[in-house]
């Protein structure tokens, strides 16, 4: 009975053993064939995956030549219409300024010149020249000078000379009176300043801005200047007059 036994229990103990080892195969080979599948075909090594190719995608078969690298063109500059050419005028302007008078040239040696001395048309109230003092009319006189003379000396001359150039044009010289004689003159600025030596004798009130109007207008118009200062002996004018 104990044999039996044993060897029921060695058959029974092969049997399982054998069952054992075909389950085995049977799970190595379902691996095998998962494998198989999950590899795919055509990729014997199975490592890499296939990469989608875009569209228009060139593989470069060759490497590139390595070489200088060419400098780029300048760009063509831009085209530029050329100015118009100024158009000749045909015709003047009428908006252009007129001519002026040409001004009259100076005098040329050997010519003469002149100036101008100051008198008094008694009580003629501005009807032959300008009004001053005591109704009185300043009267511009023309007096002809040799050339290259001192202007301011030759009308201080005749202004002051009892000749009667005065009388003989129908007016009145306040310094008839006097006896003043001319010194020397010159331009200070704008300012003419006459120096006088003498004595100094005005007929009367009236006399007073007569005498100080006519020397200063007469220095004035000969030197150009704006204004005139008059001295005598060397008291200006207004001081001399206020003793009188």
């Amino acid at each position: 009975m104990i044999r039996a036994s044993a060897g029921a229990f060695m058959w029974v103990g092969r049997g399982v053993e054998c069952t054992t080892t075909a389950v085995a195969a049977l799970c190595l080979s379902l691996l095998l064939c998962l494998a198989g599948c999950a590899s795919p075909v055509g990729d014997p090594g199975g490592s890499r995956s296939a990469q989608p190719v875009s569209p228009g995608f060139v593989q470069a078969t060759q490497e590139p030549v390595a070489g200088p690298i060419p400098m780029p063109l300048p760009a063509p500059p831009p085209y530029m219409n050329p100015p118009p050419a100024a158009s000749l005028p045909t015709t003047a302007n009428p908006q252009a300024p007129e001519a002026g008078p040409v001004p009259a040239p100076l005098p040329t040696a050997g010519e003469s010149t002149g100036s101008f001395v100051y008198f008094v048309a008694i009580g003629d109230g501005g009807s032959r020249g300008v009004r001053f003092g005591c109704g009185d009319s300043l009267v511009a006189v023309h007096i002809t000078t040799p050339p290259g003379s001192d202007p301011l000396a030759m009308a201080m001359g005749q202004l002051l000379a009892p000749d009667g150039t005065a009388s003989r044009a129908g007016l009145y010289n306040a310094l008839s009176g006097s006896a003043l004689r001319y010194v020397s003159g010159y331009l200070d600025g704008t300012t003419a300043v006459v120096n006088l030596s003498g004595s100094l004798r005005p007929g009367g009130a009236c006399d007073n801005p007569r005498i100080e109007t006519q020397l200063a207008q007469t220095a004035v118009a000969a030197t150009g200047a704006s204004q005139a200062a008059i001295y005598i002996d060397g008291n200006i004018l207004a001081d001399v007059l206020g003793l009188h």
